[in-house]
């Protein structure tokens, strides 16, 4: 994934003879170089063309808000970048009005109690971690070790630190890392600010997954493809915190077309079952429980990934194809 920072979301550790762990070696060091490098260039050749083509395109100014409304309520629903720099100003009178008229906040799942943290060390133990002494390492070829070592070396993190992850988890931590070292902070991150706005006010709190349900997607991909997630962070992120500031200027200008093709893109996911992972497959399941939600009177603004907004699979599309009338871009 070109941009998998989101933030964004696994195997038997003895079960490491594999698709991924088989592949043929190059034949010396700079066969091996010369295919990591041919295979970043063409990573860097669609990122630079999804730059160019989300740059081109123009937003009102201010980030997009939808409205979903029947007689007794009424859903906003926004989107959020997970890490921004801090001092980033973003707010707009149609956010704060609708932050203000909602008596509940809806975010993608629960990252903040001690009870989503508890899930998510369990999720992350059971999950995310090989078991009785699996490597990362033993599901590369020679190529893909070099690229990950490029990737570490950039953060600073030693191989030791990420031998135990499963590809999955250790691709969302390089790539938060990254973001990190370029200066973006999860505590700046919209949903951070809206929660604590939210417990302050004493709004209630709901949310469209659990922790497992959100990241079990990426967990139960085989063996090659967590492989190519990671591989395709590690390819990218030397360019990552460029992507990520776009990707920032797109939301906060609200281009909702610039997005899409940023974000709802396959290609830049890195594959199909990346996007559908990450994406797809979550916005076919929100759809139905966001328009549920008007079944119950009162206010929600529902805040999550803006990935998940822009583009054909994009939530909006659906609510609109289920027949209900959303108002914004």
């Amino acid at each position: 994934m070109r941009n998998s920072g989101l933030a964004l979301s696994l195997i038997i550790g003895l079960a490491l003879i594999g698709p991924a762990a088989c592949k043929e070696k190059a034949p010396d060091a700079a066969s091996i170089a010369a295919e990591a490098a041919a295979a970043k260039a063409e990573q860097d050749a669609a990122a630079d063309a999804a730059l160019a083509a989300a740059r081109a395109s123009r937003g009102p100014g201010t980030p997009a808000v939808w409205e979903v409304s029947d007689e007794d309520t009424t859903l906003y629903i926004m989107g959020t970048v997970h890490l921004l720099r801090p001092g980033l100003e973003w707010r707009s009178d149609e956010i704060n009005a609708a932050m203000e008229a909602a008596d509940t906040l809806v975010f993608e799942a629960d990252v903040s109690s001690p009870e989503a943290g508890a899930e998510m060390m369990k999720f992350v133990r059971d999950k995310g971690l090989f078991a009785n002494g699996g490597q990362l390492t033993n599901l590369l070829d020679d190529a893909e070790k070099l690229e990950l070592q490029a990737a570490l070396d950039y953060v600073g993190l030693p191989l030791g630190a990420v031998q135990n992850m499963r590809p999955w988890f250790a691709a969302i931590n390089l790539s938060v890392m990254q973001m990190q070292k370029d200066g973006f902070d999860p505590g700046s991150g919209v949903e951070q600010v809206l929660m604590a706005e939210g417990r302050e006010d004493g709004k209630a709190f709901a949310y469209l997954e659990t922790v497992d349900e959100q990241l079990g997607r990426l967990a139960s991909l085989p063996d090659d493809v967590q492989v190519d997630f990671l591989i395709s962070s590690a390819e990218s992120i030397d360019e990552g915190a460029d992507m990520l500031d776009t990707l920032v200027d797109e939301w906060a200008d609200g281009d909702v077309n610039g997005l899409g093709v940023l974000l709802a893109n396959p290609e830049m996911m890195g594959s199909d079952a990346i996007y559908d992972a990450l994406l797809k497959d979550r916005n076919e399941i929100w759809a139905p429980k966001i328009a549920a939600m008007l079944d119950a009177p009162g206010t929600r603004l529902i805040a999550v990934g803006a990935g998940h907004l822009a583009g054909d699979d994009s939530v909006i599309a659906i609510l609109r194809e289920q027949g209900l009338e959303v108002t914004g871009p």
